[in-house]
């Protein structure tokens, strides 16, 4: 009886204990902190504090020497029925086309640019009389073989173009141009951007915080802007073989850049006392 009294005991004793120390663990695994769940959709960011910088400017050009030409040829006729006008002005057309191809341009450089017919009227009477129609057709040519452009002209109004207007030069591809332009003016915006930091002293990142390409300009050269009739120096011209002396000049290219430079360091005046 005594041994069965004390293994109760016992028993009692080790589930008492058991208790215990399973309600300190509960306890200290409720003490402990729990960790939060944030969703993957939500991103928390600290925002860097502002940086000091340096914005600098710097501007690019390129000279190019023209490749092409283009020009408008109008040839206008007039004649007091309209129908004559017409049959007219494409007899003439046909010769100034074929002076055209004879000088080179090919078919896919001439356009159309506008064709008109209208009245004629003698406003020297009151009412103003009706006298007749005229007729103009304007052919927009390119010349790619440049030295050749004042011959063009000329042999066309030789074969019956009655004005010509908008001379211009251009070049058939500037981007490489550009491109040299562009680094032109980021290596005169590190260039600002030095002598600029000396005099303030302080030291900027070599890698700039941004670039920015400001503008860009590509002026074809205009010779000529406004209808005008051919002259007697013209028509005394269309007897020379290199026609019309022309003068192309030459072309800018030009781009412009802004740069912004982060400050990482300031240099004391005295640094070197």
């Amino acid at each position: 009886m005594k041994k069965k009294t004390i293994l109760l005991c016992c028993a009692l004793l080790c589930m008492t204990l058991l208790c215990a120390c399973k309600s300190e663990e509960q306890i200290a695994q409720t003490a402990q902190p729990q960790s939060t769940v944030i969703s993957p959709d939500v991103h928390i960011t600290q925002e860097a504090s502002e940086r000091e910088t340096l914005t600098v400017s710097g501007e690019g050009e390129v000279k190019l020497t023209p490749d092409l030409a283009t020009v408008s040829i109008v040839i206008k006729t007039t004649q007091k029925q309209a129908e004559d006008a017409q049959q007219k002005n494409a007899e003439l057309t046909d010769a100034v086309l074929a002076s055209l191809k004879a000088n080179g341009v090919q078919e896919a450089d001439i356009q159309t640019e506008d064709i008109h017919l209208g009245e004629e009227y003698n406003y020297d009477k009151s009412p103003a009389e009706l006298v007749g129609y005229s007729m103009r057709n304007t052919l927009c040519i390119t010349v790619r073989e440049i030295e050749t452009v004042g011959k063009v002209i000329t042999d066309a109004i030789a074969a019956g173009a009655t004005s010509t207007y908008g001379l211009a030069f251009t070049v058939s591809d500037s981007s490489g141009a550009y491109q040299d332009a562009l680094t032109a003016a980021v290596v005169e915006a590190r260039g600002k951007a030095n002598a600029m930091a000396a005099a303030l002293c302080v030291e900027l990142a070599p890698i700039p915080v941004s670039v920015n390409e400001v503008s860009a300009s590509y002026q074809p050269y205009v010779y000529e802007e406004t209808v005008r009739e051919p002259s007697a120096a013209d028509m005394a011209a269309s007897s020379d073989a290199n026609g019309i002396s022309v003068s192309t000049g030459e072309l800018s290219v030009t781009a412009k850049v802004n740069v912004v430079y982060e400050v990482i360091a300031s240099t004391s005046l005295n640094s070197g006392s």
